[in-house]
């Protein structure tokens, strides 16, 4: 049976607007770009309590992680998090802003307005056909050339 659950960007906007998590917070809350505390887990210093409540938050919400049943697995988590963040065609990393190293790493990202989301879709689509115009041409100069 699928979980009934919310979808992630309004999960997230809702995370950020609350302000429990330190380090989740806008940057620029009118162009809709936060930061999303990233500490490396190997890092001295790491706490699950301080370094992961966003992870284990998604993980409970996503109804992979069961607190007091399971056993905690930030790493999962945090991997499963990236993913779905990644998999977002209206989200996106701001990558030069992310600082992705240090005791206090994060990352950047811009949730995307609707034109800006459609704007995208259809680059990818260029790419991809362009792509696909120039292996299919490649494939045709290597038949002529044998």
């Amino acid at each position: 049976m699928p979980v009934d659950r919310q979808r992630m960007r309004p999960w997230l906007e809702e995370q950020i607007n609350s302000a429990k998590i330190q380090g989740l917070q806008w940057v620029n809350k009118e162009e809709k770009i936060f930061q999303i505390p990233w500490m490396h887990a190997a890092r001295h210093g790491w706490d699950l309590d301080k370094d992961a409540p966003l992870f284990m938050n998604w993980a409970v919400h996503t109804g992979k992680y069961h607190p007091g049943v399971d056993k905690p697995d930030p790493k999962t988590w945090k991997a499963n998090f990236r993913c779905a963040m990644n998999s977002l065609p209206d989200i996106e990393e701001v990558k030069d802003k992310s600082m992705k190293r240090g005791s206090n790493a994060f990352r950047v990202y811009r949730m995307l307005s609707s034109a800006e989301k459609a704007a995208k879709k259809v680059l990818h689509r260029f790419k991809k056909e362009h792509t696909t115009r120039n292996k299919e041409k490649k494939s045709r100069d290597k038949e002529n050339c044998t």
